[in-house]
């Protein structure tokens, strides 16, 4: 295999993960686990391992009502 061929099909490896890491967003599936955002992200570069902070996004459905004054 080339050096070209390589480095292709490392950039399609790190395509997928990404991809993958975008439809974990999507289904809202974010830490805790190989298959979640963050097990995608540590995968694409493991020297980020344990230093991600994962925030949750909100649903509409969970926001409270601010008290009316």
């Amino acid at each position: 295999m080339t050096d070209q061929s390589a480095e292709i099909n490392q950039l399609q490896q790190q395509q997928a993960l990404f991809t993958q890491a975008l439809k974990c967003m999507l289904e809202g599936d974010w830490s805790a686990g190989a298959n979640t955002v963050e097990g995608l992200l540590y995968a694409l570069d493991p020297n980020m391992t344990g230093t991600l902070t994962l925030d949750t996004p909100v649903t509409q459905s969970e926001y409270t009502s601010p008290p009316k004054s």
